[in-house]
């Protein structure tokens, strides 16, 4: 059977199981990731939607994903209010990670005109529905950046995957 005709495997995205990533926040005075908590051999769907959940328990709005050649690293802000708070970078394989899953996952912030009943919607832990944007951006004169927004969203869909596969079962 084609994807069309059955859906997409949701197990490929967060496998139930396997090692889980298990992100570290401090608060001074404001959230920031000390650790990713990713074992060796988490799958790159866990590991991206831990970053998307540490970055909604956060309280944040968007993550800015920026490479950096130089250093081999990748910094991470979330904006939290107004502001932009640097977190514990990425090395390349895990920005590679959540850049390759972001065409499954989320849609691309030039389709804006798409209505949100439309986009894919998932759930965070505490079972929260959101869903996910991104876009490149330029920061500085010289850095290209991805900027994933998170959006939280109000009601649950029918029409959803659950980011915690336990979630679906307290519909």
């Amino acid at each position: 059977m084609s994807e069309g005709e059955s859906g997409p495997n949701n197990d490929l995205l967060r496998p139930l199981e396997g090692s889980k990533c298990e992100p570290r926040i401090v608060h001074d005075p404001y959230p920031r990731v000390i650790d990713w908590g990713m074992p060796e051999d988490v799958s790159a769907g866990d590991f991206t939607f831990s970053v998307l959940e540490a970055a909604l328990a956060a309280g944040a709005t968007e993550i800015q994903l920026t490479p950096l050649e130089d250093l081999g690293e990748v910094n991470v802000h979330f904006r939290i209010g107004s502001d932009f708070i640097g977190q514990k970078h990425l090395t390349q394989v895990q920005f590679g990670y959540i850049a390759i899953l972001l065409a499954h996952i989320a849609t691309l912030s030039r389709h804006d005109s798409e209505p949100a009943e439309l986009a894919r919607c998932f759930y965070a832990p505490d079972h929260t529905p959101y869903y996910v944007r991104f876009s490149k951006t330029r920061v500085g004169e010289h850095a290209t950046a991805i900027l994933i927004k998170l959006f939280a969203s109000t009601e649950a869909k029918e029409s959803t995957l659950p980011l915690n596969p336990e979630a679906k079962n307290k519909k």
